[in-house]
């Protein structure tokens, strides 16, 4: 199954909160939400329980985005443990919630040491409290720093309870346009065979970018293209999840969701 949803509160129902969000989607004909702890994690287990309802009902799909500020490699120990605290509260959330996956960019030095250290503290806390989300790595869109598929491919192998999340516009940004063809979505999913098959998360946007790095998401009418992934995944039968970024969220995440109808 390929389920399409968006980053945050729809657009058409900003202000009115994860619950009038998650109904619109449903309405809409969309499938997923990830929910947006930009900041701070603002939910409380009694609305996550709340909003977990209703998007059993609606047959929603949920996630979480982690805090945008962590960075386990920090050369600031007080930055490193505020990150595990941010993570460890996400984490605990995402079980009120029923969450699948916790997104984060855990790093932006390349610490592969230090970062394997604080993840494995982070799924030996998910195991005691018996948590079922996943640690999701996110692939980043900057290339000097932490992010890539090959960044994570020991540490996947190495957590138990750790994933990755397939940003393409990130791996588009960070290596200067590389993903344009069907043959380009193969090859990622070629160098992660060893560790998965199936049950992706993903995020997909247009972007811009500049020398390496990630400028901005932009709407579904640039680059990366889409249609090349949607055919590998109908092709390959492949279970994912794919979060839209764009900035007009829904509308594009429609385009998405055609996109893949269309195919046979």
């Amino acid at each position: 199954m390929i389920r399409i949803g968006i980053a945050g509160i729809p657009y058409h129902t900003k202000g009115e909160g994860t619950e009038a969000g998650l109904r619109y989607l449903h309405d809409a004909g969309l499938d997923a939400m990830e929910v947006q702890f930009v900041r701070n994690v603002y939910m409380t287990p009694k609305s996550a329980s709340k909003s977990a309802v209703i998007a059993r009902e609606c047959g929603l799909a949920l996630s979480i985005h982690a805090p945008y500020y962590i960075n386990l490699t920090s050369k600031s120990k007080a930055t490193q443990e505020k990150s595990k605290v941010w993570l460890e509260k996400s984490l605990r959330i995402a079980d009120s919630l029923e969450a699948n996956i916790v997104v984060c960019h855990p790093a932006r030095e390349k610490e592969p040491g230090m970062l394997k250290q604080h993840l494995l503290e982070l799924s030996d806390m998910r195991k005691k409290e018996g948590i079922k989300a996943l640690i999701g790595l996110e692939t980043t869109g900057d290339a000097p720093e932490l992010g890539s598929v090959e960044d994570y491919l020991d540490l996947l192998k190495d957590v138990p309870g750790t994933d990755i999340v397939i940003d393409w516009s990130h791996l588009h940004a960070r290596t200067n346009g590389s993903i344009k063809g069907i043959e380009d979505y193969e090859a990622i999913f070629n160098m992660l065979k060893p560790i998965k098959r199936d049950d992706f998360h993903m995020h997909f946007s247009n972007v811009e970018y500049k020398d390496g790095r990630e400028v901005r998401h932009l709407p579904l009418d640039s680059e990366p293209p889409f249609e090349p992934l949607a055919k590998i995944l109908k092709e390959k039968n492949i279970n994912a999840t794919i979060i839209c970024e764009s900035p007009i969220l829904e509308d594009d995440a429609l385009k998405m969701k055609k996109a893949i109808s269309r195919l046979h």
